[in-house]
C-alpha cells in the first residue's frame, strides 16, 4: 500500500512509522504516442476509394501539407499515391491504386491487397469525409505544436541551465 498506517494493538496509528513506496523514477510520458487517430486516416482513405471523384479534391484543399497530416507511415504512402493519380487525372479505385504501389514496389509495405481492400469497409459511406478530415487535422496540428514546443525547451534548457549555473556561482561569492 502507498500510505497504509500500521496500528499498534489497540493503541491510535502510529503515523512516523507509515510505509511508502518509491515513487518510480521512470517518466510515463516517455511510452506515449503522439496524437493520433487511426480510425479517422482510415476513414479518409475509405471516402477517397468510395468516391474518389468528390473526396480527393477536399482532401487536397484542407491538408496543405500532404500526406504528413497521417501519423502511419502506410497512410501517408497511400495518400500521397492517390495524390498524385489525382493530379495526373488517372482512375482512382482498387485495382488502379493497386497497380500503381506495386510498381513502385510498395504495396507490401502498406499492407498488400487485403489492407487496401478493407479501406473502404472502415466506412458505411463518403457522407462524413468532412468529419474525418477535421480529426486528422486537428491530430496533425497536436502533432506539429508538440514537436516545436519541444525543439523550443531543448534550445532553451540549455542556456537556462547555464544562466542557474552562473547564478549560484556569483552568489557563493
Amino acid at each position: 500500500m502507498i500510505d497504509s498506517i500500521a496500528e499498534s494493538a489497540g493503541g491510535p496509528p502510529d503515523l512516523k512509522r507509515t510505509r511508502r513506496r518509491k515513487l518510480a523514477t521512470t517518466d510515463a510520458r516517455v511510452d506515449r504516442l503522439p496524437p493520433h487517430s487511426p480510425e479517422a486516416e482510415q476513414g479518409v482513405l475509405g471516402c477517397v476509394l468510395l468516391s474518389p471523384n468528390d473526396c480527393m479534391g477536399e482532401c487536397i484543399e484542407k491538408f496543405k501539407s500532404g500526406a504528413e497530416v497521417f501519423y502511419d507511415l502506410r497512410h501517408q504512402t497511400i495518400f500521397g499515391t492517390l495524390a498524385e493519380m489525382y493530379d495526373s487525372r488517372e482512375a482512382i479505385d482498387l485495382i488502379t491504386l493497386q497497380q500503381r504501389l506495386k510498381n513502385k514496389q510498395l504495396l507490401d509495405e502498406v499492407g498488400g491487397i487485403p489492407y487496401l481492400a478493407g479501406l473502404p469497409d472502415t466506412v458505411p459511406s463518403s457522407a462524413n469525409l468532412a468529419y474525418y478530415l477535421e480529426i486528422v487535422q486537428e491530430k496533425y496540428l497536436l502533432r506539429k505544436m508538440i514537436r516545436i514546443c519541444t525543439d523550443v525547451v531543448g534550445r532553451a534548457a540549455p542556456t537556462w541551465w547555464a544562466g542557474c549555473t552562473i547564478m549560484r556561482g556569483k552568489s557563493m561569492r
